[in-house]
């Protein structure tokens, strides 16, 4: 379908390079080829192809028209056309266009979402002979504003949808859609257009403060398209998806070479094109994509199964990108400005040691010049300004004369020299290049200005300047960098300097290594927020920076410039913790998560801002922290493989901070379908099973709400417990209206209708439709009311593991007093559930209404056991625990003798001040890295694991909070201690393996053992951490009387718990466990070892861990 164009000469034999070239150099024509051949290389200038194609779009687009009438030519996900139907309907709105007076050099400008529309829109206008620019609808209206203004142009055509942001534009708008495209007009008009007439306009960022624009004619789009689709290899079977955002020039390319080709144009919705592109690329059967770099690393090559072709454009692709990608399909560079074509030089065999390779010139002629003075060729070889000569070119900056002078430049001598006038027109495009030596190709080396490209966009920050310097009215001095490190995301940062600031350092002190940047204060901080915020309202969101630094003064070279290189680099080499000091947007908020999807979210934050947990806060704005469109996509994609479906990416845009997401998901969440029938057939039991449960319970199905479930690991060890008993004062208090309370206790709340089954040594669980009782029965005492309330406690021990209910409450009268004795086993409650079902209760005894749930507690069981026994799960264990031992430190003195028959416990305890942690890291996380170094010194293992207890409410079900029964789990933590760390260091990694555990955290060491590890198969937790930051049980008040309450234990507790239990203004540190599995000398050592550990860790955050004594 593509014309070849021929090369513009074939050389031979280089010859000694020379900067200047004389006339006596190029006297013969056979001289000239080799002259030339010192400045542009032999396959480079056989490559190159200059001619002219005169030739108009509309006319080719016409002939598709014609040859494939029934071709799908449009696969939008707002409907497809076929050649045939895209002609009819964009024909019948160039008609009305020509009666509002669109004809050749009249501009019109396209506002439309992803759409089929815009390409009837863009046919239609070329049709009608005028030319047309593209608009996205997310750009600020200032700046659309602008750009209608500056361009001249006669009307705006818009959606249906961006109809009304049109009007605050222009007076001259038109709708298109399918009721407003006038029927009956299908004829094909003549537009009477020229080679040399505009056909697309084109705004990029300008340095002046405003953006600005150029016209291409058909001619150079037809040279650049025609010439460069032969290397893309489109043809009538292809279908190239419409990627690029319409900012970027490479949606207009995709809007046009499809149909030069008789190809297919896919375009996804917004939506789609911020979610799955693997899933999109494949519902649309994609064969051609031109991406940048940035956007190919979200799709998998392995799950394509239709891309052919793959052209990477807009920045510089990495060696990762190449690898991941060169073996799978047809991978190409392309390379060009705006200013010069849409793709004008083209790498077309990428190689993984070479990415900076942008190719070879494919329909213009490539030189190298001295970048401060482009009438001297620099020879082949070396460093110099690319210069771009073409019939490709555009015709110019609007009302720009002299940036338009300095870019497209006049003829220089050299072209006269070697008759190359006819190649067309020049350009200067600012980027650094040279030729390699080993094959030709150019090679991208860097920028000679102040223009830099990130995400594949193009920007002046003299513009971005321009427009902070508003907000920071002089003598203040503002500099924009872009910050690029090797482990982070490309970052666009402000940097201001305040003359009068006290803060700042007298010129004559200065030097080399003072600090350049000042801690930010509030001021400042409120400012930078109202500047960046307002920045959003005038600039597209990739121009306006990520943060802005306060600086102390302004590092000079010796001209007396700024030296902005030595600020780039010094930020650059800020490290993260450092950066957050001094950021006036980062960190200033110590907000943490305060619930599962909360800390689960943050995780997601962190791995997609490639930032440490420690930095970012709940309130913190995900754009702020330099997330951008792009991360956003990977935010979404990310977010997909963890349950969280609803989080698009346009979500993250409407919802950009951590609390905000949370409370969107939790609104959106769908309740679980509650069945009424056995558990799920993932977790059927078997019906032999089951009819064994309903003998021993003396039960029938009837009875059940639902069927038997098995219970976590940690029910299965507390229901083998006996029972623990609360006592709660209620003297004088009505007993009707204590039984109606209880009654509808439980009534609302299945978890205390539960029953435990024993069978084979595993315990099972089942749901009462209704409990056996629902009085309180009263027992009458002579002696003192706590005496019998003790006595009746320790006769009411038995471990019911038969089906009999295990809540029951008992009144405990004597002549004066009450108490209310509460039956309940571990297996049924946690903290949670206690604040629950006692607010309820006093509601209840109120006659207040009860606290509303979307769950109970078969719900979230039926949630957890599939969410344990998934891929996902089974993966991130197997990952986490690789290579691992269980931590097992000796906690007997082996010389002492022990009595299995005893049943004594061990208590240690030590108060120790409150601490306070590094910024955004949490006490919990301080707790963690201070027991796992304490164990690594005990052990002498740098790597340890061990067991740690937690609430086990990270599903992501709705008001997963709510939900009353043991949702309690022991997972493992492994924490790495390197000595040679800092203690900050090991703060954050500790941080960092609890939120990266968080989504998975409700497997227990039963369940992973088997599939996850190398381990034995009864391999235990000798000890667990326990982290108490809430009291377990609220106060109760009762018609306006406070009720008291104690706890009554029986036995002993089998395992070992390291605990850190909260208090107002102090922390308690301690060990527990029973006396057969724990010496009370080591818990002492071990305790003072711990606390010891915690206020060094408080102290000194910055000492090495080597340096924290024990």
């Amino acid at each position: 379908m593509f014309e070849a164009t021929k090369p513009i000469a074939h050389a031979s034999e280089p010859d000694k390079p020379n900067i200047i070239v004389t006339n006596t150099e190029v006297d013969s024509e056979d001289n000239t080829t080799s002259v030339l051949t010192r400045y542009i290389p032999q396959k480079s200038l056989h490559n190159a192809r200059p001619a002219a194609v005169n030739s108009c779009i509309n006319d080719i687009f016409e002939a598709r028209f014609r040859e494939r009438p029934d071709a799908l030519a449009v696969c939008a996900w707002d409907g497809s056309y076929t050649y045939r139907e895209l002609n009819d309907r964009s024909s019948a709105l160039a008609h009305k266009l020509r009666r509002q007076g669109v004809q050749a050099e009249v501009l019109v400008s396209l506002l439309f979402e992803k759409s089929k529309f815009s390409v009837v829109a863009m046919h239609a206008v070329i049709k009608a002979g005028g030319a047309f620019q593209l608009w996205d609808p997310s750009l600020p209206v200032a700046r659309l504003r602008g750009m209608f203004a500056e361009s001249e142009a006669h009307l705006v055509l818009a959606s249906a949808a961006n109809a009304r942001l049109a009007s605050e534009i222009s007076k001259n708008v038109i709708v298109v859609d399918e009721s407003h495209i006038p029927p009956g007009e299908s004829a094909t008009l003549n537009p009477g257009t020229q080679p040399e007439n505009a056909l697309y306009c084109v705004f990029t960022s300008g340095s002046t403060g405003k953006p600005k624009g150029f016209l291409m004619d058909h001619r150079a789009l037809c040279t650049c398209a025609l010439g460069f689709g032969e290397l893309l290899r489109l043809d009538g079977d292809s279908r190239l998806i419409q990627f690029s955002a319409n900012t970027f020039d490479l949606a207009t390319f995709d809007h046009i070479l499809p149909f030069l080709a008789g190809a297919c144009l896919c375009i996804p919705s917004e939506e789609e094109r911020k979610g799955d592109l693997n899933r999109v690329f494949n519902k649309y059967r994609i064969t051609h994509a031109v991406l940048t770099p940035t956007v190919s690393r979200l799709l998998d090559p392995q799950h394509l199964t239709t891309l052919q072709v793959l052209l990477l454009a807009g920045e510089a692709p990495s060696r990762e990108d190449v690898r991941r990608w060169a073996s799978n399909v047809r991978l190409l560079n392309g390379y060009s400005p705006a200013e010069a074509g849409c793709i004008t030089i083209v790498n077309p065999s990428l190689q993984e040691d070479h990415p900076g390779k942008i190719g070879f010139p494919v329909t213009v002629v490539p030189w190298v010049v001295d970048p401060d003075d482009f009438n001297r060729l620099v020879p082949a070889g070396e460093v110099g300004e690319l210069v771009i000569q073409g019939h490709t070119l555009a015709r110019g900056y609007f009302g720009r004369p002299k940036q338009s002078k300095a870019a497209f430049i006049q003829t220089p001598p050299w072209v006269r020299q070697f008759g190359c006038e006819s190649y067309g027109r020049l350009y200067r495009t600012g980027d650094l290049v040279r030729f390699d030596a080993e094959d030709e190709s150019l090679l991208y080396i860097g920028r000679k200005d102040s223009q830099v490209k990130i995400h594949g966009q193009r920007l002046e920050l003299g513009e971005v300047e321009h427009a902070l310097q508003q907000f920071f009215p002089r003598p203040q001095i503002v500099i924009v960098e872009l910050l690029m490190a090797e482990d982070r995301e490309p970052a666009l940062v402000g940097f201001v300097h305040r003359p009068g600031n006290p803060q700042n350092m007298p010129a004559r002190q200065q030097s080399k290594e003072d600090s350049l940047f000042l801690v930010a204060d509030d001021q400042f901080c409120a400012d930078a927020q109202t500047a960046l915020a307002s920045m959003r309202n005038i600039l597209p969101s990739y121009m306006v920076p990520s943060d802005l630094l306060l600086i102390s003064h302004l590092p000079m070279v010796l001209s007396g410039k700024t030296d902005r290189r030595s600020i780039r680099m010094r930020a650059v080499d800020l490290a993260p913790e450092e950066r957050r000091k001094y950021s006036s947007v980062l960190g200033k908020s110590r907000d943490q998560p305060v619930s599962p999807l909360e800390k689960s979210l943050l995780g997601l934050w962190a791995t997609c801002l490639k930032l440490p947990h420690s930095q970012i806060g709940v309130l913190d704005n995900f754009f702020h922290l330099g997330g951008g469109s792009l991360e956003a996509i990977h935010l979404a994609a990310e977010a997909r493989t963890m349950g969280f479906d609803e989080l698009s990416s346009a979500a993250v845009f409407k919802c950009p901070t951590i609390r905000e997401m949370a409370g969107m998901l939790d609104a959106l969440a769908v309740s679980v379908q509650r069945q009424d029938t056995l558990i799920s057939a993932s977790f059927q039991l078997g019906s032999s099973l089951v009819a064994e449960l309903l003998r021993r319970s003396q039960r029938t199905l009837e009875d059940l709400q639902g069927g038997f479930l098995p219970v976590t690991p940690f029910q299965e060890k507390t229901a083998k417990m006996k029972p623990m008993h609360l006592l709660l004062e209620i003297s004088g208090l009505d007993h009707s209206r204590l039984e109606a309370a209880w009654a509808l206790l439980l009534e609302k709340h299945i978890s205390l209708r539960s029953i435990y089954v024993e069978h084979q040594g595993r315990v099972y669980q089942a749901f009462l439709r209704q409990h056996d009782t629902v009085s309180i029965p009263i027992a009458w005492y002579e002696e003192p009311v706590h005496e019998s309330a003790a006595r009746f406690c320790e006769q009411d021990v038995d471990v019911i593991l038969d089906g009999r209910p295990w809540w029951s409450m008992t009144r405990i009268n004597s002549k004066t007093d009450s108490v209310l004795v509460l039956r309940m086993t571990h297996a049924q409650w946690d903290a949670l559930t206690l604040n629950v079902l006692f607010k309820d209760f006093m509601a209840a005894f109120e006659g207040r209404e009860l606290s509303q749930r979307d769950l109970e507690f078969p719900d979230y069981m039926q949630s957890r056991l599939k969410h344990n026994a998934s891929p996902a799960t089974i993966k991130f264990w197997s990952k986490f625990l690789h290579g691992s031992q269980l931590t097992q430190p000796m906690l007997l003195d082996g010389s002492a003798k022990v009595d299995p028959e005893n049943e004594a416990m061990v208590f240690v305890s030590k108060q120790i001040p409150m601490l306070t942690p590094p910024l955004g890291i949490t006490l919990g996380s301080v707790f963690r890295a201070a027991w796992a170094l304490v164990l690594s010194r005990y052990t002498e293992q740098e790597d340890v694991v061990f067991g740690e207890f937690v609430e086990g409410r990270s599903l992501l079900l709705k008001s997963v909070e709510k939900i009353t029964g043991c949702t309690a789990a022991e997972p493992p933590m492994r924490i790495s201690v390197t000595p040679t760390a800092s203690v900050h260091d090991l703060l954050c990694h500790s941080q960092e393996q609890y939120v990266a555990r968080i989504p998975y955290e409700t497997c227990e060491l039963e369940d992973i053992v088997r599939p996850c590890t190398s381990w034995l198969i009864d391999t235990k937790f000798n000890h667990i951490l326990v982290i108490q930051n809430e009291p377990v049980f609220p106060p109760v008040v009762l018609d306006g009387r406070p009720c008291p309450h104690q706890w009554a234990f029986h036995g002993r507790l089998e395992d070992v718990y390291v605990q850190l239990v909260f208090g107002p203004d102090t922390l308690h540190v301690g060990m527990s466990g029973p006396e057969i599995r724990l010496s009370k000398e080591i818990a002492t050592e071990l305790v003072e070892k711990l606390a010891s550990t915690l206020r060094q860790f408080n102290d000194r955050p910055e000492s090495l861990l080597s340096e924290i004594t024990m």
